[in-house]
């Protein structure tokens, strides 16, 4: 018996150490990218399985990203994989001399340029190189507690440094549709409006009506509701509620084998009694990944759990809001007038209707999170979602990647609201 366990045992150290010898051996000719929106990116080698980082990151990762260096986080799934191979000379593709592809991340207020969507990670990477360097003046010594992200100017002179690279030897090409291509290919309605635009406002466009300044949603609502609609805002928010108060018991299902327990800070607290909320949510929550691991389940909750009838929807709807409060923290979903919205929205649409919008969000949360539309119009037996647009405003990523979805996928009725600049009376 001892002689059988030490054979095995033996077995298993030989076929580890040929398996590291493999990958001590092993090229790394073929390998894949884990997540492309690491800092310090992880890949794997299609040959011997080794898991590795490009020696072009060491110094930034070793300098100031050390708690990254030892494990990746696959994108679809959010497992987390060991580092094997540490850090090998030319894995990525630039390192290979192929073409760098772009990975842009999501517009968020401070984000919404495309240098900053499109270099974010050369963006970091250069204000850690200048803090490098600030640290080495009689400041930066002094200050040696600062971190690289917290000295004033770095990000200024990052993204001047960034964008004049941009402007001579161009790292990605910035493709996407334009506004009036996606306006075409995918027939939205436009409904055209005219107004008097207040000369010399920074920020958000106002216009002037029968004497008084409005915004351009307040202009376009008045217009909507002068002729016998209701109009509300809407945007994502409403949307946040309605996935988390009908499918926060699928979220949290206690037999997902991939339930975690985390941390987050209580957003609903008062600024000086802050405190940690721990619950439990898939480790893959959000990603393309979780739609696909729990395709099944998913399907049965909406079909069979969730009610057909309107009322029965709204019952449950209200039923589960303070079941619901944490997942609803966590999203950003807390907001009584985004409460009252979802609410609305229940009302409004038939509960097929509400099903698949849940759908679409279920099957890859951080990517159809974002860009719905401004404003929900309703009156007697007619209802539609609005997008107000000022003379010079465009629409954003985000909203072409909704409008997109909606021609494919969710068919709701949509209206682009276009405010056309016209003269005051007596100007040019």
């Amino acid at each position: 018996m001892v002689y059988s366990i030490g054979r095995k045992n033996s077995r298993a150290h030989i076929h580890a150490r040929g398996q590291r010898f493999a990958q001590m051996s092993c090229p790394h000719s073929q390998t894949k990218c884990l997540n492309e929106f690491e800092f310090i990116r992880k890949y794997r080698c299609l040959d011997c399985d080794a898991v590795m980082m490009c020696a072009c990151d060491e110094r930034i990762g070793r300098g100031h990203l050390s708690d990254q260096l030892d494990r990746g986080v696959v994108l679809e799934t959010q497992e987390r994989v060991p580092v094997t191979a540490g850090f090998q000379a030319n894995i990525c593709r630039e390192c290979r001399g192929l073409p760098p592809e772009a990975h842009p991340v999501s517009s968020i207020p401070g984000r919404t340029s495309k240098i900053k969507r499109y270099y974010w990670r050369e963006l970091a990477f250069r204000e850690m190189e200048l803090f490098d360097a600030w640290k080495q003046t009689p400041e930066g010594q002094v200050r040696s507690g600062d971190s690289w992200f917290g000295v004033p100017g770095l990000a200024d002179r990052a993204l001047a440094g960034i964008k004049q690279l941009h402007a001579t030897h161009p790292k990605y090409v910035f493709k996407n549709m334009s506004q009036q291509q996606v306006l075409e290919q995918y027939n939205v309605e436009i409904l055209d409006l005219k107004a008097q635009y207040v000369p010399g406002i920074e920020g958000r466009a106002q216009v002037i009506v029968d004497g008084q300044t409005l915004g351009v949603e307040a202009f376009a609502r008045r217009h909507l509701e002068a002729l016998g609609y209701t109009t509300m805002i809407c945007e994502s928010r409403p949307f946040h509620v309605l996935f988390s108060t009908l499918l926060g018991a699928l979220i949290i299902d206690p037999a997902d084998p991939k339930l975690r327990l985390i941390g987050m800070a209580d957003r609903t607290a008062p600024a000086n009694q802050q405190r940690p909320l721990w619950w439990k949510r898939p480790e893959d929550f959000g990603t393309a990944g979780y739609g696909q691991r729990r395709e099944h389940e998913i399907s049965t909750y909406l079909n069979d759990v969730l009610p057909e009838k309107t009322a029965r929807l709204l019952e449950l709807f209200d039923g589960s809001l303070e079941a619901s409060w944490i997942l609803r923290t966590y999203l950003w979903a807390n907001e009584p007038s985004a409460i009252d919205t979802a609410r609305t929205l229940l009302s409004l649409m038939t509960p097929a209707t509400i099903k698949s919008i849940l759908r679409y969000l279920v099957d890859s949360y951080w990517a159809n999170y974002v860009g719905w539309p401004d404003l929900v119009v309703y009156s007697k037996g007619e209802w539609f979602f609005a997008e107000v647009k000022s003379s010079h405003d465009k629409l954003s990523d985000d909203q072409k990647h909704w409008i997109e979805q909606n021609h494919a996928r969710l068919k709701l009725p949509f209206k682009l609201i276009k405010i056309h600049r016209v003269a005051a009376q007596g100007g040019k």
